[in-house]
C-alpha cells in the first residue's frame, strides 16, 4: 500500500512517543492516572491557577530533554526523502521534527515555544526552564502570564496547522493512523476528510474506533511495525 501510494499522509498520537519514553494521558500509567493531572490540560483551570501546571510542566521539560526520535519516528522521516509525505501530530513533543521530517502539521499546538497571554510575545519554552524549576510561574515583561502554545481543553485548534493538515487529507492517497487512540475530538475526525478511495491503515497496540473500516490493522508498537514496512 505504501509503495502504490503518492502522498502518503501519517497521522500520529501518544502512542508513537511512549517508545520514547513520554507517557500518554489515558492508559493504566498515563498522566491522567495521577489524580493530580485530572485537569492540568483544562484552560479554565490554568487561567484560575497556572501554578498546578507549572509543577507539572518541570517534570514534563525533563522528560523532553531526555527523549529522542525512536524507529517510528525515523521510519517516517526516511520515507519523507523517497516520496511526498505528510505528518499530522496530535502530539507536542516536537518529536518528528528532531527526527528529521518535514511538513509537520500540529493539530494540538508545540509545547517548546510559550506565548504571553497579554502581548503575544513567543519565546522558547526553553527560556523559562530556569523560573519554572524553580516553582514559580513565567511572566513576560509586559505583565503578562506565559502559556505553551499547546492547544488546551476549552480552546480552538491552531487554525493554520487545522487547515494544512486538512488539505493534506483531501489530497492523500493513504492515510496511516498511529499510536492514536482516536477518541478525541476534533482531531478524532480528521480520518472523515480522506477522499474516496483513499487506503486506510491503522497502527496502535489498543482498538480505536476507526478499525472497522481501516484497509489493515497492526496491533503492535510504532517502532518495531513502521521500521518493518517503511
Amino acid at each position: 500500500m505504501v509503495e502504490a501510494a503518492r502522498r502518503v499522509v501519517f497521522l500520529t498520537g501518544a502512542g508513537i512517543s511512549t517508545e520514547s519514553s513520554i507517557p500518554d494521558f489515558r492508559s493504566a500509567g498515563g498522566l491522567y492516572s495521577d489524580p493530580g493531572h485530572a485537569n492540568i490540560f483544562e484552560i479554565e483551570a490554568f487561567l484560575a491557577d497556572p501554578a498546578p501546571f507549572y509543577r507539572f510542566a518541570g517534570s514534563f521539560l525533563e522528560l523532553l530533554d531526555r527523549a529522542a526520535p525512536n524507529r517510528g519516528h525515523q521510519a517516517i522521516a526516511r520515507l519523507q526523502q523517497t516520496r511526498e509525505v505528510v505528518v499530522i501530530t496530535q502530539n507536542v513533543d516536537g518529536l518528528h521534527e528532531r527526527a528529521g521530517s518535514r511538513r509537520v502539521h500540529g493539530v494540538h499546538g508545540d509545547f517548546t515555544r510559550s506565548v504571553c497571554l497579554r502581548c503575544g510575545a513567543s519565546v522558547p519554552t526553553a527560556e523559562l526552564r530556569s523560573v519554572i524549576a524553580s516553582g514559580r510561574v513565567p511572566f513576560h515583561g509586559c505583565g503578562g502570564l506565559f502559556k505553551p502554545a499547546v492547544t488546551f481543553f476549552g480552546e480552538t485548534l491552531p487554525r493554520q496547522a487545522w487547515e494544512k493538515a486538512a488539505a493534506a487529507l483531501k489530497a492523500a492517497d493513504l492515510l496511516i493512523i498511529v499510536g492514536s487512540s482516536l477518541v478525541v475530538y476534533p482531531a478524532a475526525g480528521l480520518p472523515d476528510l480522506r477522499p474516496r478511495g483513499c487506503g486506510l491503515v491503522i497502527v496502535n497496540r489498543e482498538p480505536t474506533p476507526r478499525d472497522g473500516e481501516a484497509d489493515l490493522v497492526v496491533r503492535a508498537g510504532a517502532g518495531a511495525t513502521l521500521e518493518m514496512f517503511l
